[in-house]
């Protein structure tokens, strides 16, 4: 047996909700099953809440229907939309491929594809994995996020050296421009990711984390600038990533590859523009 309060607002709301000119009274009324009276009742409290608007031709959305049709419009699926992508990626470039998600201040590994032996990590990043979105990590997302929230992304990091935040200032307006950031490979580095990957599957606590991050920030050195990146640079690459952007310019995700070898800024740029 249905509620009949709570049908007349969905059946307002359904109304409101399709597209074309604002509606009258009497077709919402219609629409509703109710009577003039009822509805009139039902959408002066929607409108009083910013869920209807009246306007001389009649009612339409208001400004916090709207507001929701925005949110739901600009979520993606990323893994049904990367998939194919990241697909292709893996067999242009013989590298392994992944896609992130950004949830709740993590970027987590959402879907992977392995690649052939032009890798030495022919293996992706599990489904699972997670990076924390804050410096110095995630710098493909910090670079798109306003000046604020960089600051922000900054701030969070309190084990950031002098010298790293500077590196950071450097290099985050530079991966904006060029649309990607590379993650450093180093000998100590490479044992540190065995060791975080063992970490975290034993469910390890905030603090661990938080200095498992720090290590990463002593024994790396943090991306690379525009001078680093000539075509004939030899640099020692843990993977290569860029973000994945929603329809308003916001970053929810990034496509990263892994090479997990020394590559020349050639061979890097090649990388990406596939």
């Amino acid at each position: 047996m249905r509620h009949e309060p709570t049908h007349r607002v969905l059946a307002a709301l359904r109304a409101l909700a399709t597209d074309g000119p604002p509606l009258p009274l009497t077709e919402i009324a219609r629409m509703a099953g109710a009577s003039r009276s009822t509805l009139h009742a039902v959408l002066a409290e929607m409108d009083a809440q910013g869920w209807a608007e009246k306007t001389r031709a009649g009612w339409r959305a208001g400004p916090a229907l709207r507001e929701v049709g925005a949110a739901l419009a600009t979520e993606v699926d990323l893994v049904r939309a990367a998939r194919q992508p990241l697909e292709a990626l893996a067999d242009a470039t013989g590298i392994a491929a992944v896609v992130f998600e950004v949830r709740d201040g993590m970027a987590e590994v959402v879907d992977s594809v392995g690649a052939g032996m032009r890798t030495a990590s022919r293996e992706a990043l599990p489904v699972g994995h997670v990076v924390p979105v804050r410096a110095p990590f995630a710098r493909e997302l910090a670079a798109r996020l306003p000046l604020g929230e960089q600051r922000q992304w900054l701030a969070d990091a309190a084990g950031l050296t002098t010298a790293a935040r500077d590196r950071l200032e450097v290099a985050l307006p530079q991966i904006a421009r060029r649309g990607w950031s590379i993650e450093r490979l180093t000998p100590a580095r490479r044992e540190l990711l065995r060791m975080a990957d063992s970490l975290e599957t034993s469910g390890i606590g905030a603090l661990v984390r938080d200095r498992v991050s720090e290590l990463f920030v002593e024994l790396s050195e943090i991306d690379v600038t525009d001078a680093e990146l000539s075509g004939a640079a030899d640099l020692a690459v843990a993977s290569v990533a860029a973000p994945v952007l929603r329809a308003d310019g916001r970053a929810v995700g990034s496509v990263a590859v892994a090479p997990g070898r020394r590559m020349t800024g050639r061979a890097v740029s090649r990388a990406v523009e596939a």
